[in-house]
């Protein structure tokens, strides 16, 4: 029987529960084993990829079998979930509906005016093409100094520090966000605040720039991006379903 290792926490956070059940749907055993000898059938769903389950992931893989990664939603109440990786290095399934316009987010115009560049830096967890180096909040800061002079401020992760504003307050004004590849980034994207970033395969780079031309950012056609995005959000509802899932395994995409 073809087996889904759930490598996730049991908090109520991480909706392990939900996967459990979708993975059942779809005639998979679901399994929590970190030792578990993988076949060319099995899935392993991990949180990010983080070194603690790259380890297993490379034995899924070298196995030939699915590697899932999820973690927290770029946008509502959803979580993201991507093959072999995440914030855009994996990859998953892109349909013909629009799934964006479903989410009904709203989606504001560009801003043209603002003052500060709000630099949003993540807990750089992940693998290590794609987690944020340690270092990236200072040398970014350095960067910016050296080539504007608009004042800057840094946004603590919510991880990190929960008493601080919210990340609308502290978009309040901003010309422009600075991220090395999050999901505050997409948000602010969302929010109509131009941003810059790091990472290349970040999830939101086909509406963001990565030449730190500060006073000249990228405010293009930003629905190309959210509705390719948007195929890689999924609902609880669509995760206990199995929804989410069947769509990542199937065989032949339109990536």
């Amino acid at each position: 029987m073809m087996k889904a290792n759930i490598q996730l926490h049991t908090s109520s956070h991480y909706r392990a529960h939900l996967f459990k059940t979708g993975f059942q749907r779809l005639g998979y055993q679901p399994i929590d084993d970190r030792n578990h000898q993988p076949d060319a059938t099995d899935v392993l769903l991990i949180w990010n990829r983080n070194p603690s389950h790259a380890r297993i992931a490379q034995r899924y893989e070298e196995a030939g079998a699915t590697v899932l990664v999820t973690e927290n939603g770029y946008v509502g109440k959803t979580k993201a979930i991507a093959r072999t990786h995440h914030s855009g290095a994996g990859t998953w399934y892109v349909g013909e509906e629009d799934r964006w316009k479903a989410l009904g987010i709203p989606l504001f115009p560009w801003r043209l005016d603002g003052e500060h560049l709000l630099v949003l830096p993540q807990r750089g967890i992940g693998a290590p093409d794609v987690a944020m180096p340690r270092h990236w909040p200072n040398t970014i800061v350095e960067r910016l100094r050296a080539i504007t002079r608009r004042p800057i401020r840094t946004r603590l992760h919510p991880g990190t520090d929960k008493s601080g504003p919210t990340l609308e307050d502290d978009l309040r004004n901003a010309w422009a966000a600075v991220v090395w590849g999050s999901g505050a980034g997409v948000k602010a994207i969302i929010a109509g605040i131009p941003v810059f970033h790091d990472l290349v395969s970040w999830i939101g780079a086909p509406a963001a720039s990565c030449v730190f031309d500060v006073e000249d950012p990228w405010i293009g056609d930003r629905l190309p991006m959210l509705r390719r995005m948007a195929w890689a959000q999924w609902t609880h509802a669509e995760i206990e379903s199995g929804e989410a899932m069947r769509r990542l395994l199937e065989p032949e995409w339109r990536l």
